[in-house]
């Protein structure tokens, strides 16, 4: 069976819940979703993921939602260039991509659909009020000095 659905290993640790029948507290896995319903059923409706948000090693945070990819950083958040200041000068600050279209990430689109990048912020800026990105009690995310990269939350 193929499953076009978008699922992140975080979901481990609801769907290893679900398994073993363990009910999880409002403060655990809270951006973990219970992707069973997709073992017998890929086109179910039952999975409740509605986007993934992406972390790299250098703190660098993206949001998928279906095709779209939505960077909150100019260059790489991964290994490759750019990465150096040097090199991120002169690029936007956002990178957005059509997955779909462009699964190697080479058109930045940023600026192109305001819709998407608009709907992609209200949507991160709603997971990180909330604490969490699953329903439940609203959780305090731990405290960040700096976050540049949501400076847009204050706009």
């Amino acid at each position: 069976m193929i499953c076009d659905q978008t699922i992140c290993t975080t979901d481990l640790m609801a769907s290893c819940a679900s398994i073993v029948n363990y009910n999880l507290k409002d403060n655990e896995a809270e951006d973990s979703f219970d992707m069973t319903p997709l073992f017998s059923d890929s086109k179910t409706t039952d999975f409740k993921r509605e986007a993934t948000v992406h972390h790299s090693i250098q703190g660098r945070f993206a949001i998928r939602k279906g095709d779209w990819k939505f960077i909150l950083h100019p260059g790489s958040v991964g290994w490759s260039s750019p990465r150096t200041q040097k090199e991120l000068e002169n690029l936007p600050d956002y990178q957005l991509y059509n997955l779909k279209s462009d699964p190697g990430e080479k058109t930045n689109l940023y600026g192109k659909y305001p819709d998407i990048e608009i709907e992609l912020k209200q949507m991160l800026t709603a997971y990180i009020k909330n604490g969490r990105s699953t329903e439940g009690t609203l959780q305090e995310n731990d405290p960040v000095e700096s976050w540049p990269q949501i400076s847009w939350m204050n706009d």
